[in-house]
């Protein structure tokens, strides 16, 4: 079942000092942020706002893949939360291969990352000409010796890192059809 915004949903930090959204009904949804990642004041509480509904019918769409419900559900207000409060990024791209073309993402596109051999798949929540914020929905990968991206985490990388996972499946029907 998709939750569907109301007014009385309110995103407020959590007794661990995590970005929490209370959504009604004795249902908490905890973010895996923490204060020290975030740009909002000790005993914060918003709404949920028009801005932010938005945000999540945007994901929740680009989503469509995913066909458990509940993971577009948590996939979609994670990136709600990192679109909303995350602190700004600097780019972090030496860990990912340069591309040969380079991709201009939209706002909730599903793209790739490669590193060491492997595909990431990552969701675009801040785009700009030439650096976008991403989401990781892949499972916690060692990006290095010292550094690893989880699932969910937030990483601002240079676009010409990007692989354009549309294309990718573009290409592959072709293949099959050919």
């Amino acid at each position: 079942m998709l939750l569907k915004p109301n007014d009385s949903w309110r995103w407020f930090l959590g007794d661990e000092r995590r970005l929490m959204l209370d959504l009604g009904e004795e249902m908490l949804f905890a973010t895996p942020y923490l204060h020290k990642q975030l740009v909002c004041a000790e005993g914060m509480s918003q709404c949920f706002s028009v801005e932010d509904t938005g945000l999540y019918y945007t994901f929740l769409d680009k989503l469509g893949g995913i066909h458990a419900p509940a993971q577009r559900v948590q996939a979609a207000l994670n990136a709600v939360a990192v679109a909303r409060f995350y602190k700004p990024l600097m780019p972090q791209s030496w860990f990912f291969t340069q591309q040969a073309d380079y991709h201009q993402p939209e706002l909730g596109e599903l793209i790739g990352l490669a590193v060491a051999g492997e595909r990431l798949t990552l969701m675009v929540v801040e785009t700009s000409a030439s650096a976008s914020v991403c989401v990781s929905l892949s499972v916690p990968t060692a990006l290095n010796d010292s550094k690893q991206l989880p699932t969910f985490g937030a990483i601002k990388v240079m676009n010409d890192r990007l692989i354009s996972l549309e294309e990718i499946e573009q290409e592959e029907e072709l293949r099959r059809v050919g």
